[in-house]
């Protein structure tokens, strides 16, 4: 991993985000830049109460803060920083940044479950479907801690190649992780034919690592996945986002938003 992007809005969920790429990149030597993008909407006819702003002023502002950021990361660690300011809608400004760079991790934080504000929140859900790079979401009250134990839910009905578990394999290499591949059924069956291939699949993936399988039986898959966390130290949590509608998947729009909200550990979103 050699290029690491982090997405800051200066809010206490980003200096969360910004503190734990810093730690990563310090521990892999990888380069660290950081991106603001801000969105001055322009308005249709006589808007009441519209108050013209210099865009020019907005964007002297928002550089001010991104150097604040800068010089408080190089003042806490050894590593280099470069930051980045721009006009547009965060996801649009993220994506075209993260192409220029070749960015091989996009991080971004999220706040806490209920609070609002800030452009962590729908922001994050729309970077899982739309970001076509892996995705390591940071929770506000998550710091970093050496990676010793991996937990990637697999859910096996779907043969991701090889692609998706480069990253995840580059982690276990580094920090000489154990990995826990965890598949939720929601009834005791036996697996369905897709899903032993699937599992098959990983078994040859995963054959050069340390690893251990486990599953759990919950209707519930979120809550299958919580469960296992809560009874089995989890540092990191993984999951494949195939073809970017992993919430519709695995959870349903009912539960998409409550799985990234919860409280669980960083979450790693590798792409099929």
């Amino acid at each position: 991993m050699k290029n690491i992007l982090v997405a800051v809005d200066f809010s206490a969920a980003s200096r969360k985000a910004t503190d734990y790429a810093a730690a990563l990149a310090s521990s892999f030597n990888a380069k660290m830049q950081l991106i603001h993008a801000y969105y001055i909407p322009v308005p249709v006819g006589d808007t009441p109460g519209y108050i013209p702003l210099s865009l020019e002023e907005v964007h002297q502002e928002n550089e001010a803060m991104m150097q604040r950021e800068i010089e408080y990361l190089a003042a806490n660690y050894a590593i280099s920083v470069d930051g980045f300011v721009r006009n547009g809608t965060t996801i649009s400004v993220v994506k075209e940044l993260a192409k220029e760079l070749k960015t091989d991790l996009l991080i971004m934080g999220m706040k806490g479950a209920g609070k609002t504000g800030g452009i962590f929140g729908s922001t994050v859900v729309s970077a899982i479907r739309k970001m076509n790079i892996p995705l390591l979401v940071i929770p506000e009250d998550s710091g970093f801690s050496f990676i010793k134990h991996i937990t990637f839910a697999a859910d096996f009905v779907e043969k991701a190649g090889q692609k998706p578990y480069k990253l995840l394999e580059e982690f276990i290499n580094h920090f000489n992780a154990d990995l826990q591949v965890l598949h939720v059924q929601k009834n005791e069956a036996v697996m369905q034919g897709a899903e032993v291939a699937g599992k098959v699949a990983a078994e040859v993936n995963f054959s050069r690592l340390k690893h251990s399988f486990h599953t759990m039986v919950d209707e519930n898959v979120e809550r299958g996945i919580t469960d296992f966390i809560a009874t089995n130290r989890t540092d990191l949590l993984v999951m494949v986002a195939h073809h970017h509608n992993i919430f519709q998947r695995w959870f349903g729009t009912e539960h998409s938003r409550n799985m990234v909200y919860a409280r669980l550990r960083p979450l790693l979103l590798v792409v099929s």
